[in-house]
């Protein structure tokens, strides 16, 4: 590595707070490659400004590269929760939140992962990450909010080229370690850089302090701006000192990696003074989404459905029936399908126009044996919420569980021609085709998978292969192919020049 410049890979770095945990250095060091050609020497020791400054540190196709590779690792983790129905309530808020952000064009795509420490991080790209367990700590949407405003506030700030400009116009050839401790905070970053200056380390711990406060101003300014009640952000901020007062040994790893003075908690309360008081009344796709966390994703070590049935009796309202909702959930994951449908039938009664209940029923019909019978309802669904894109996954997958390939085929091309962002689609579409025995097209359906992650090597193999399988039987086949293999051959080649050191 060339001295003062940045290494290909930034151990433990995200624009935020991964660090901490395990799974978060592995996914990091794997995915954080920077190119040294963006990498300049920056002339001053300034921070630069917003903007094209920035950018000549990390350009945007760069952080869209970082963050096309954060995801590919993210879903190849045990961790990774592929939930659609929980995807399309958190990529709801972040849409809505996010488009009063100066983001560049670009749409906060949220993930979540099993993980029951209370943390949440935001890599370039867009790509925000949520643990459950910061799910279920919030009481309002107003409080998950507030972490999604100050998540999104990162990325428009642009908060990663600019530390690496800081860091590159002080030459300092300890560099990847010091960011990472800046991220880890706490004992533990210090710790991985003992052979830093201790002078340096102090400056770099103190301006990620300042990114911090510069994050919660501008994420209250989102806040308000998209209707929530920025009071949430200091009241999430004051349960978490609680969690850290009860036991050192427990302190939250958002904590952790978002460093909480009372110096900052107070220009946070001062900063929301300036604002009117709003009063957001929780929407009941929040409950229904926490619920679902909760019954589905929450901590293994406690018993899921007596925690429900307390939050029931505890609520009242579109609370309790969310609640009940979570329950039915936890009952199909023991098996005891009666019950789950009496209570999922209850809530039904009470919320006739809620497409993530009838869901619930459809999925309790389905794991309880009858997938025919569910992908009607499905496709009922699908028709009645088209908006509602999660459906379409469970439709597609219980047609094939149905054994109704020709229907998933027919529906999968239809959906992919109308959502081509909705690239998740084309391993069902492939399975189908499995199913079918058209056996070039699925791997074609393959590739176009592969290609969205970025995996190149992987797509041209998948197109290979689609080429043997189809012999020139569908000369327009061979040619379609033809035509990709080249297109992807010269992104691939572009993406390779760039991550040359």
């Amino acid at each position: 590595m060339i001295p003062g410049t940045m290494p290909r890979y930034l151990s433990s770095l995200s624009t935020g707070f991964l660090c901490g945990i395990n799974l978060y250095a592995l996914v990091l060091v794997l995915v954080l490659l920077l190119p040294a050609q963006s990498l300049v020497h920056a002339q001053g020791s300034t921070l630069p400004e917003l903007g094209e400054a920035a950018t000549r540190y990390l350009s945007p196709d760069d952080e869209q590269m970082i963050g096309r590779r954060f995801l590919r690792e993210l879903m190849a983790t045990d961790s990774y929760i592929s939930d659609h129905e929980l995807r399309h309530y958190l990529n709801g808020l972040g849409k809505r939140i996010g488009s009063k952000a100066n983001l560049g064009g670009i749409t906060p795509k949220l993930n979540l992962i099993r993980e029951n420490e209370i943390n949440a991080f935001a890599v370039p790209g867009g790509y925000i990450t949520f643990n459950s367990g910061l799910m279920l700590t919030t009481e309002n949407e107003s409080e998950l909010a507030s972490v999604v405003g100050h998540e999104i506030a990162h990325l428009s700030q642009r908060h990663l080229p600019r530390m690496i400009a800081q860091s590159q116009a002080s030459k300092i050839p300890t560099t990847a370690a010091i960011l990472a401790s800046i991220l880890v905070g706490g004992q533990a970053g210090v710790a991985g850089v003992t052979l830093a200056n201790a002078s340096l380390l102090s400056n770099r711990l103190a301006y990620s302090r300042e990114f911090e406060r510069e994050a919660d101003a501008i994420g209250i300014d989102l806040m308000a701006k998209s209707g929530y009640d920025p009071r949430a952000m200091s009241a999430f901020f004051a349960k978490l000192q609680r969690f850290n007062f009860v036991s050192d040994k427990d302190v939250p790893e958002y904590l952790r990696t978002h460093p909480l003075s009372y110096t900052r908690m107070a220009e946070t309360e001062s900063r929301i003074s300036a604002y009117p008081r709003v009063q957001h009344e929780s929407s009941l796709d929040f409950h229904l989404a926490r619920a679902r966390v909760q019954a589905l994703y929450g901590d293994p070590q406690t018993d899921t459905q007596q925690v429900l049935e307390d939050r029931i009796t505890q609520s009242q309202g579109i609370q309790r029936r969310a609640w009940e909702y979570g329950l039915a959930l936890a009952l199909m994951e023991a098996r005891r399908f009666d019950e789950a449908v009496a209570l999922v039938d209850e809530v039904i009664r009470h919320l006739p126009d809620t497409p993530q209940v009838q869901a619930a029923r459809a999925e309790i019909t389905r794991q309880s044996g009858n997938p025919a019978a569910a992908a009607l309802a499905y496709g009922e669904l699908v028709e009645k919420y088209p908006e509602s894109g999660y459906l379409r996954y469970a439709y597609l997958e219980t047609l094939l569980e149905a054994g109704s390939a020709e229907e998933a085929k027919k529906s999968a091309r239809f959906q992919l021609r109308r959502h081509p962002e909705e690239y998740e689609l084309y391993p069902l579409l492939s399975r189908a085709n499995v199913a079918l025995g058209l056996l070039a097209e699925a791997h074609q359906a393959d590739a176009e998978f592969h290609a969205v992650l970025g995996r190149f090597g992987a797509a041209l193999s998948s197109l290979k292969l689609a080429l043997r399988e189809n012999n020139d039987e569908s000369q327009y086949l061979t040619q379609a192919i033809e035509a990709r293999i080249r297109e992807l051959e010269r992104e691939a080649a572009d993406w390779k020049l760039r991550e040359k050191y």
